[in-house]
C-alpha cells in the first residue's frame, strides 16, 4: 500500500464514520445552504507529497509569477573590433617609382574591403640628356595624390585596387642649349647653332594633362590586419594619364649652312620647325599615358 493510499482511506473511514451526523445535520440545516468540505479530506490532501503540491501550485501561477522565475536571454555577441565600417585606422609608408610617399587606410567591410588614400613625392635631377644633339637639364618631380578602394577576394593578404589619381604634377622642366657651331636637327631640319647667338631654350615635359585619372593596382598586404600591427605592402599597376605633352620655347639663331668656315643662311629657329619637334617627341611619350605604379612599403595598424 502506498503513502499516497493511506491518506485517502483513512478520509473515505472518516466520512463513513461521519455521515450519520452528516445527515441529520442536513435535515435540519435550510435547503438553501450548501454543503462543507470534511475536514479529513482537507487533512488528507494536505498530507500528499511536497512534490504533488509544488507542481499543482505551478499550475496556477500567474504570468507575473512565472516572468520573476524565468531564466534571462543569452546576450548578443558584440561586433569585433574592426567590423563596423571606419572602425579602425592604418598608416603606411612607401617608395616606389613615384617616389617616396604615405598611405593612410580604413575598414568598410571586415577583412574584405577598405578606403585607402595616399600621396607620393619625388624630386630629381639628372645628368644632361641630348637628344639630337640638343643638350636637356632639368629636375623630374613627381607629385601625386590617390584614393583607392582595396578589395580582398578571398579574405587574406591578395587584393585587387580600383579609384583615382586626385592630383597629378609629373614631369619634367628643363633647360635647352646647343654649343656655338653644334650642329643639331630639329623638327627634321639641321641647323648650325650660330656662334654669335647660340640656341637656347626651355621645355616642359608634362606626363599626363589631366589632373584626375583613373588607377588599377593588384597587391599583397591588408594594412587593416585581424591580428598584429604591421604588415609588408607591396602594390603594382597603372594609372591611365592622357597623351603627355611637349612645350618647347627655343631663342637664338640657326644656321642651315656652313661653308668655306662661314655660317650662311642663320637666324631665329623656324616656328614649323619647333612644333614639328614637339610633336614627334609626343608621339615618342605616348606609351606613358600608362604610367607605371610600383611600390612596397610597411604598414601600422594604429587601431
Amino acid at each position: 500500500m502506498t503513502r499516497l493510499s493511506l491518506p485517502i482511506l483513512a478520509a473515505l473511514t472518516a466520512a463513513m464514520t461521519l455521515s450519520p451526523l452528516v445527515v441529520s445535520a442536513q435535515s435540519q440545516r435550510p435547503a438553501t445552504s450548501s454543503t462543507n468540505v470534511p475536514a479529513a479530506i482537507e487533512m488528507a490532501f494536505a498530507d500528499l507529497p511536497a512534490t504533488s503540491s509544488s507542481s499543482s501550485s505551478a499550475l496556477f501561477e500567474t504570468p507575473a509569477q512565472s516572468s520573476i522565475t524565468t531564466q534571462a536571454a543569452p546576450r548578443v555577441n558584440q561586433p569585433e573590433t574592426g567590423a563596423r565600417p571606419f572602425s579602425g585606422i592604418a598608416v603606411a609608408a612607401k617608395f616606389g617609382v613615384a617616389g617616396v610617399g604615405f598611405d593612410v587606410a580604413t575598414p568598410l567591410v571586415r577583412r574584405r574591403l577598405n578606403l585607402r588614400g595616399g600621396a607620393s613625392f619625388l624630386s630629381y635631377t639628372p645628368s644632361t640628356i641630348t637628344t639630337d644633339n640638343v643638350d636637356i637639364n632639368g629636375n623630374i618631380k613627381f607629385k601625386n595624390a590617390a584614393i583607392m578602394a582595396d578589395w580582398f577576394p578571398f579574405g587574406g593578404w591578395f587584393r585587387l585596387s580600383g579609384g583615382a589619381t586626385i592630383y597629378n604634377n609629373t614631369g619634367l622642366n628643363a633647360s635647352l642649349s646647343v654649343p656655338a657651331g653644334q650642329s643639331f636637327t630639329l623638327g627634321g631640319t639641321s641647323y648650325y647653332s650660330q656662334p654669335g647667338n647660340p640656341v637656347t631654350g626651355t621645355g616642359v615635359f608634362a606626363f599626363g594633362g589631366n589632373k584626375v585619372a583613373p588607377r588599377v593596382t593588384i597587391g599583397t598586404g591588408n594594412m587593416l590586419p585581424e591580428k598584429g600591427h604591421f604588415r609588408f605592402i607591396t602594390e603594382l599597376g597603372f594609372q591611365y594619364f592622357s597623351q603627355p605633352t611637349v612645350v618647347y620655347n627655343v631663342s637664338g639663331n640657326g644656321c642651315t649652312g656652313f661653308v668655306g668656315g662661314v655660317y650662311t643662311n642663320c637666324g631665329p629657329i623656324p616656328q614649323g620647325s619647333v612644333t614639328s619637334e614637339q610633336n614627334k617627341l609626343q608621339n615618342d611619350l605616348k606609351d606613358l599615358r600608362f604610367f607605371p605604379i610600383l611600390s612596397f612599403g610597411l604598414s601600422y595598424r594604429i587601431h
